[in-house]
């Protein structure tokens, strides 16, 4: 073999049609490190390789004279070096080129780490994506909370400690949006009643003050027990209520007053005997919150006047 065939920078080969090696240059020796020629193909081959060799190389060189880039695999030391291989035919020998393909190899090898690395980092983010579910889900269900609260705190707001009805703001409130609404329509006119239990300052006195809240408390039932929405029930001070009938037909809402008063009369009270003293006036065009809050309190102290216990109508 002369020394440019010696040396070129590929393996080079000559087989017999019984797969023995005829001739082999330098560089194919050293692809294999060894320091002479095997004998057959067989003895470089890894036990894969020689499967694959006879089951495909065997036939295919048989039947087109050549083969182009076959994958095998040689054994080299103690480890595996990947080649492509290729033979042809000419003479009745099959003469052949091998080129290692470590570069392939390590591709491969870092395609697969790649992989692992894709494969990790995906179920990183499947476990972040997950324990992100469940922030939110925290964080929807701290928000519900936070909503519940606030509708508790907001309740708190509009609402008498003592006896749980509305309280003087949220009921100026109302009265002032009930003015705004009748001005603009006549029809959506209303009534104002106002009340204080008689004789409450001799209850605390004579019975103690815990006596006096129980007091409070069952008149505030028996007002929720008798007026009911559209209409507005609220706590003004200590022993004084209010009452927005949202209805325009005045005469009606003084009846819907005197059956209250009555109710409150006759009931039992554990012999204390409360009654309260009661005034009502209806909205008239022009009206502010302090005209229409001045006769229903003038027309609750004319019932004072004349003997308690009565409704007066202004």
């Amino acid at each position: 073999m002369d020394e440019q065939m010696d040396l070129l920078p590929c393996g080079y080969f000559v087989l017999t049609s019984e797969w023995e090696f005829v001739e082999m240059n330098k560089t194919m020796r050293e692809i294999l490190r060894l320091d002479k020629m095997p004998r057959h193909m067989h003895d470089v081959l890894t036990v894969p390789s020689k499967v694959y060799f006879q089951t495909y190389f065997v036939p295919s060189i048989s039947m087109h004279q050549e083969i182009r880039e076959m994958y095998l695999n040689f054994k080299v030391v103690n480890r595996t070096l990947p080649v492509l291989m290729n033979v042809s035919k000419r003479n009745g020998l099959y003469e052949g080129i091998v080129v290692p393909i470590t570069v392939r190899d390590e591709y491969e090898n870092q395609l697969l780490k790649s992989k692992k690395e894709a494969e990790k980092i995906q179920q990183q983010t499947d476990e972040a994506y997950n324990k992100l579910l469940g922030l939110l889900e925290e964080v929807e269900y701290k928000q519900q909370q936070l909503q519940d609260l606030n509708g508790e705190l907001q309740e708190l707001a509009t609402r008498d400690e003592l006896t749980g009805l509305y309280n003087r703001r949220v009921f100026r409130r109302n009265l002032d949006a009930a003015i705004n609404r009748a001005e603009l329509f006549m029809t959506r006119s209303f009534s104002l009643l106002m009340f204080d239990i008689d004789h409450f300052k001799t209850v605390n006195d004579t019975h103690g003050h815990l006596v006096g809240d129980d007091v409070l408390r069952e008149v505030a039932r028996k007002l929720k027990y008798k007026i009911y929405s559209p209409h507005l029930v609220a706590r003004i001070g200590g022993e004084e209520f209010a009452v927005l009938f949202d209805d325009p037909n005045h005469q009606k809402n003084c009846e819907r007053a005197e059956e209250l008063r009555c109710y409150i009369e006759k009931s039992e009270w554990n012999s204390i005997g409360i009654t309260v003293s009661m005034g009502i006036t209806n909205f008239r065009k022009g009206d502010q919150s302090s005209h229409i809050y001045g006769r229903a309190d003038d027309a609750q102290y004319a019932s004072k006047r004349n003997g308690r216990n009565c409704l007066t109508r202004i």
